[in-house]
């Protein structure tokens, strides 16, 4: 999958190419953290925004078919080109896990999730809501500071799960254009979310597309993180659920072992949406936004070992 002759033969191990890559890709990102405003993914997501609204402006042609297909006329140029560099570099390798280190970029969200913390703690409300307005779609303009703290934990859990474990999962058990084809469409989706009425027509083939992509990463990770938190109480909640998506599968698991109600009423443009409280039955405090990034890179750490375990075992039956 990722051979490299300049390697000796057992560096060329796929399991060990896996834990390897992996692991510097998140170290690069833990600390050598990208600005959004350079990151090349988010420079992609402007694209993004101004082809949906070519495609809206006609509403003869406003359908999720034709957006979807437009949007992979313009990806496909670009991972022919990133292949094609890749097939003809010496260190191919390297070059790999570069693209990685790309695919799981945050733009700073722990750094900025840290900020909003302490300005929750100062009493700088506004700050914490301006700082919190940048990664999140709902509105914050009149969210309390216990509803910034809520809102700072989901989007934690959420963006970690859908923004590295998932991209983790595909480099891991297919290759690097998988997790990357994944990553662009989960940016296609955020920038055409379908909860925003004007995007409804073109971004529910994508929406739908990229939570089928998330669903096997979203179950490996949750049964890791349940074997060591057993709680008979969560898995009968997500046993029972009626409308169970990876968000609503997450957030219940999240809330469990933190201790905390997530989920519940939120505000997107305008609009009062009212979804099931999920997790536990104790009101969510700011101190739960500190547990969350303790937990999140002990978890990570162990969902790598996990797919270069999984991924050493493949091999070995594939030999």
């Amino acid at each position: 999958m990722l051979s490299d002759l300049a390697f000796p033969h057992w560096l060329t191990h796929p399991a060990f190419l896996v834990f390897g890559l992996i692991s510097a890709a998140v170290l690069l990102e833990y600390n050598v953290t990208w600005r959004k405003a350079v990151h090349p993914i988010a420079l992609l997501n402007l694209l993004n925004h101004r082809l949906g609204k070519l495609i809206i402006a006609q509403p003869s042609r406003a359908n999720s078919v034709l957006a979807l297909g437009s949007a992979l006329l313009l990806f496909v140029p670009l991972m022919a080109i990133l292949w094609f560099i890749i097939q003809i570099a010496e260190f191919q390798n390297i070059l790999i896990g570069v693209l990685l280190w790309v695919s799981i970029g945050q733009w700073q969200l722990r750094n900025a999730a840290k900020r909003i913390y302490h300005y929750i703690a100062q009493d700088k409300k506004q700050l914490a809501r301006d700082t919190l307005n940048g990664f999140v779609l709902r509105d914050t303009a009149q969210l309390s500071p216990l509803g910034i703290a809520k809102a700072t934990t989901e989007m934690l859990i959420l963006r970690h799960v859908y923004q590295q474990i998932v991209v983790i999962f595909w480099f891991a058990f297919t290759n690097i254009w998988v997790a990357l084809s994944y990553r662009l469409l989960y940016e296609l989706a955020a920038s055409w979310n379908p909860k925003y009425g004007q995007w409804r027509g073109i971004g529910q083939l994508t929406n739908t597309l990229i939570r089928l992509l998330q669903w096997p990463a979203v179950v490996l990770y949750s049964v890791m993180i349940i074997v060591f938190n057993p709680n008979q109480t969560m898995l009968q909640q997500l046993i029972t659920s009626k409308n169970m998506t990876p968000a609503t599968w997450l957030l219940t698991i999240y809330g469990w072992i933190i201790d905390a109600q997530l989920s519940g009423a939120y505000n997107y443009a305008g609009q009062r949406i009212r979804k099931p409280k999920l997790g536990s039955f104790n009101t969510l405090k700011l101190d739960h936004i500190k547990r969350v990034l303790y937990l999140q890179p002990i978890w990570l750490c162990a969902y790598i070992l996990l797919c270069s375990l999984i991924a050493w075992l493949l091999s070995e039956i594939h030999l």
